[in-house]
């Protein structure tokens, strides 16, 4: 049997179901304990679930799906996206050396054995394609709109956290939400060097937050260099947290869930005394 025929076959089998549920509960377990992802918030959770049940299932009930081919194609679209984001994120540590040296990035696995599957299926699946497209193309849509939100607000959001008295013109949405949570409440980019992060993972600033690099220069960015893509810092500095609570009072900024129980004893003494602990990991020249 030609290698092609056993790839055909084994991304066929219904027994790949159980190596992917599998695979996705390790990653998803060593993420609980190690954080690389922090906690996703509940539209990103839900996204996740709803594009990737299919993926995951496919090779079991692909024979089955009738009028709703298109639909799943289309999920494989956002799924796709979804894959590609990851790798993204995990940019510094995805080379192979690294994924052999450090354990604890097994979670760069899943990914891309997912998106392998996806492309498998698109290519081999008849009226798959502009569905799939589709999917991808709702997906870009999405991160060039949470970029140009971003790029808006940013000109308030910036002046307000090196001048608190300025907060009172920053509107009260969800972006300047996110912009004024980067580094504290929520995790915007990945380094295996940067010991706490905050607990939440919110795509939307991510992905507004590296379309928005080239526009803005970032002075801190300069001294930390580590990886082309999501580069750590991004837009980090100003007083985020006595501005964040200016303007939205009553939201929360300390989470009462860490981001992974390795580090959550530090999260809770940070939140119990509300000290300043994205400034201890500013970046310094080394």
């Amino acid at each position: 049997m030609s290698f092609r025929n056993r790839l055909h076959r084994f991304f066929t089998s219904r027994g790949l179901t159980f190596w992917n549920v599998g695979w996705c509960a390790l990653a998803i377990a060593a993420n609980a304990y190690v954080q690389v992802f922090c906690r996703p918030v509940p539209w990103a959770t839900i996204t996740l679930i709803i594009a990737f049940t299919p993926v995951l299932l496919y090779s079991y009930i692909h024979d089955r799906l009738g009028r709703w081919r298109p639909l799943v194609h289309f999920l494989f679209g956002i799924a796709a996206c979804i894959c590609v984001y990851c790798l993204l994120f995990l940019a510094p540590t995805s080379s192979l050396h690294q994924l052999w040296a450090l354990p604890v990035v097994i979670v760069a696995y899943p990914p891309i054995f997912l998106l392998i599957q996806i492309i498998f299926h698109v290519l081999t699946s008849s009226g798959s394609l502009k569905p799939f497209v589709a999917g991808t193309g709702l997906c870009i849509a999405f991160a060039l709109g949470m970029a140009i939100w971003f790029n808006h607000s940013f000109e308030r959001v910036n002046a307000a956290l090196y001048d608190p008295s300025k907060a009172s013109l920053v509107p009260r949405n969800y972006m300047t939400e996110l912009m004024l949570g980067m580094h504290v409440k929520y995790h915007i980019s990945f380094c295996a060097y940067d010991g706490w992060r905050p607990p939440l993972h919110d795509p939307s600033i991510v992905a507004a937050a590296w379309l928005n690099v080239p526009f803005h220069p970032d002075p801190q960015r300069e001294l930390y260099h580590y990886g082309s893509i999501c580069t750590t810092p991004i837009f980090f500095g100003g007083d985020r947290i006595t501005v964040y609570k200016s303007v939205f009072p009553h939201k929360a900024i300390w989470q009462t869930c860490s981001c992974a129980i390795q580090h959550s004893n530090v999260y809770f003494r940070d939140a119990e005394r509300g000290g300043n602990r994205h400034f201890e990991y500013a970046p310094r020249e080394r």
